[in-house]
């Protein structure tokens, strides 16, 4: 059987999965190679939004607690390697293809600055954060999506609305609460508009919401442990973050690139908090790109 495929073995949350998806499509049409997904079940139904053709398959419940970048880099990579082939080939792809030998596969980790082409069946990407995905990302065209199919999604807002993604990347850490309470503040002098606010964290919503009456709606929630953290991390449901990222898309968002800038005499008492100082939020990247790209019929 001649077959090549293109398989993307990591999943993380929604934002960073649609990324991931629309670069990966790129590539796959450009290496002529098929598309396999694997992701979380919840996440499946907002990707194929994004690629009908790509086939889409449930992670199984242990694959993030065995193999994860945190793990990888705290081991010989030769031997995680040959590991995690071994398991992606045992556990999903004799599903689908006919093939024992790993000498089939090859394995990249990395960005898309690390893929290239080879004569292996199976190209496995575990495509990882790069810091030029934003760039990377703005210049791929968007498929056109049905607006009967995200007509619930949407909230028709205008450019009279500020739209603000409200990043808590660790509830026990009241000086994050501090932090934004001190921006929000600011925002609603500045800008003067009413200010929505989007986040998975319902209580720094409630609380900035009603002292500084901004509009905010109360979200599904789950909590995640992150490894890289080392604290649990408190987000919306997939549905709930690209609800809000299409929501934002029909505002005046401001990113928090923009507003590490204008507010820098705020921030500059926070350089502790680590996504003050890290690289862009992939909630914000994916907001400005669905603006400039989404096309809906």
């Amino acid at each position: 059987m001649n077959y090549k495929f293109l398989l993307s073995t990591k999943s993380s949350g929604i934002c960073f999965n649609i990324m991931r998806l629309i670069i990966l499509t790129e590539v796959a049409t450009k290496y002529k190679r098929s598309l396999i997904f694997l992701t979380k079940k919840e996440h499946i139904p907002i990707l194929n939004l994004f690629n009908s053709e790509c086939k889409f398959i449930e992670y199984v419940d242990n694959h993030t607690t065995q193999f994860n970048n945190f793990t990888r880099n705290q081991t010989l990579n030769l031997l995680y390697d040959l590991k995690y082939l071994r398991f992606l080939r045992d556990t999903y792809i004799d599903n689908i293809i006919n093939t024992r030998s790993l000498r089939d596969f090859k394995f990249i980790c990395g960005s898309i600055t690390d893929i290239t082409n080879c004569n292996e069946k199976i190209l496995a990407i575990d495509y990882n954060d790069g810091n030029t995905d934003a760039d990377i990302i703005s210049c791929i065209k968007s498929p056109m999506i049905s607006r009967s199919i995200l007509a619930d999604m949407f909230t028709n807002y205008n450019n009279e609305v500020v739209s603000i993604n409200i990043k808590v990347n660790n509830s026990s850490n009241q000086r994050i609460f501090e932090m934004w309470d001190k921006l929000i503040q600011r925002i609603k002098i500045d800008y003067n508009k009413p200010i929505l606010l989007v986040s998975g964290n319902n209580e720094i919503k409630n609380i900035l919401g009603k002292k500084y009456n901004c509009i905010f709606n109360n979200t599904v929630s789950e909590t995640n442990y992150s490894l890289v953290r080392g604290n649990n991390i408190v987000r919306g449901s997939a549905y709930n973050i690209f609800s809000d990222a299409l929501t934002c898309t029909t505002t005046k968002f401001i990113p928090f690139t923009e507003i590490r800038i204008k507010y820098a005499d705020i921030l500059k008492e926070y350089n502790d908090i680590n996504f003050v100082v890290e690289k862009v939020e992939k909630f914000d990247i994916l907001v400005e790109y669905m603006i400039k790209n989404l096309k809906v019929n």
